[in-house]
């Protein structure tokens, strides 16, 4: 859209309705015996992601219980962090050191980058474990051992049975790295809403914001993750793309890692996955608004990456690293150097050995195969040209 803006609802969709603010306060302080929330940015945003589930997302009994549980999980989190800081100020004086953030479009490869660079010891991706329970805070000795494991992967088993499809579109499991839509949670500035439920009016506004503090919140979470933890940091999002110049306020030497695909796998890919994480929570049944949204929100992170980058690659030479998916489907072991000579190390044989087991483990359709089609959510080609056209030019991408 020319104002990249999103479609709005202005009317409210029959589905479940959640509860006011103050029952989800009340609920987190309840179960934690703690009432410090360490400020009040989070209110608006959380706010606005009732309001938009109330008037447009038409949940249905299952999609409640499921945003009602990440609103728990969120300031439960943020709680705990808090209190944990108070007890321990010292983590705000550590530093962060040429973190990687891995920011790719969805479906360009940015899932297996970061499985990769998981499996070298040397990196601190966010595990899923720890990124759904943050305290206390993960420990080197016990990082493999930590009874949050075997509950996540309790809660792992039970995915497709709610989502059927999902592990034919995603990698998920208790001890891989999973999105910082779980830092950005404890804010509630997180796609994460947009991105499993039809919520156009908190995605608009989301989308115009001034990131700088939200990724400062995100960072001082990554300080209490670190507190006991050693290791590089490798973190990922998609929403990376629209977090670039917060990115690098927060993080002066982030190593910014862009993948890129052909733009007819993007979407098509896209579409499939929102319907499989979309389906089970919502009355909405159109595959044309999954279309709408995903198209909306690729147009949003592309102009804003692009926009962004030249400037802010001028004054950080040498931190920008592009990959093409189907080069590093192929042949993983150049881009790997490159991330790694840019944050100033190098992988060991230890992690070299790690990373080609992950290879030999997760061959392309190990959890069978994604099938897709733009015709299905109403996606012209003319308009994958518009959006596009710039985009495969510059990084000398095939149409796909």
């Amino acid at each position: 859209m020319a104002d990249d803006t999103v479609q709005s609802n202005d009317t409210t969709t029959s589905g479940e309705q959640v509860s006011d603010i103050s029952t989800y306060l009340d609920r987190a302080k309840k179960e934690t015996g703690l009432d410090d929330f360490g400020g009040d940015d989070f209110i608006e945003p959380l706010e606005r992601i009732i309001d938009a589930l109330n008037r447009e997302a038409a949940l249905n009994p299952a999609g409640k219980f499921q945003v009602e549980m990440l609103f728990a999980k969120g300031l439960e989190n943020r709680l705990r962090v808090e209190n944990y800081i108070r007890e321990n100020p010292e983590v705000l004086d550590q530093e962060i050191h040429a973190p990687i953030f891995i920011s790719g479009l969805p479906r360009t490869g940015t899932t297996a980058l970061h499985h990769l660079l998981n499996a070298d010891n040397a990196n601190h991706t966010l595990r899923l474990w720890e990124g759904n329970e943050l305290i206390p805070p993960p420990e080197d000795a016990t990082y493999h051992s930590d009874p949050r494991i075997e509950k996540t992967k309790q809660n792992v088993a039970m995915t497709d049975q709610f989502m059927p499809g999902f592990f034919k579109t995603h990698l998920m499991d208790a001890e891989a790295p999973d999105e910082c839509h779980l830092l950005f949670g404890q804010n509630f500035m997180s796609v994460q809403y947009s991105a499993q439920y039809h919520i156009p009016s908190y995605a608009n506004w989301l989308y115009q914001q001034d990131l700088t503090d939200s990724y400062a919140y995100h960072k001082r979470q990554m300080k209490v993750l670190q507190h006991k933890k050693s290791g590089r940091w490798v973190l990922k999002t998609p929403y990376h793309q629209l977090g670039l110049p917060a990115i690098l306020a927060n993080h002066p030497t982030a190593i910014i890692v862009q993948t890129h695909r052909a733009p007819m796998k993007i979407i098509a890919s896209g579409c499939s996955f929102s319907k499989v994480v979309r389906t089970p929570s919502s009355h909405l049944d159109d595959d044309h608004i999954i279309g709408r949204d995903w198209m909306d929100m690729l147009q949003i992170y592309s102009r804003a990456f692009e926009k962004n980058r030249p400037g802010l690659e001028a004054k950080h030479p040498g931190q920008f690293i592009d990959i093409k998916h189907d080069e590093f489907v192929q042949n993983p072991w150049p881009d790997l150097e490159k991330v790694y000579v840019a944050a100033g190390a190098s992988i060991s044989d230890e992690g070299k050995v790690n990373m080609q087991t992950w290879l030999d483990e997760n061959q392309p359709g190990k959890h069978g195969k994604h099938e897709y089609d733009i015709a299905d959510y109403g996606i012209e080609q003319s308009e994958i040209n518009n959006l596009f056209g710039d985009y495969i030019q510059r990084y000398q991408l095939n149409m796909g």
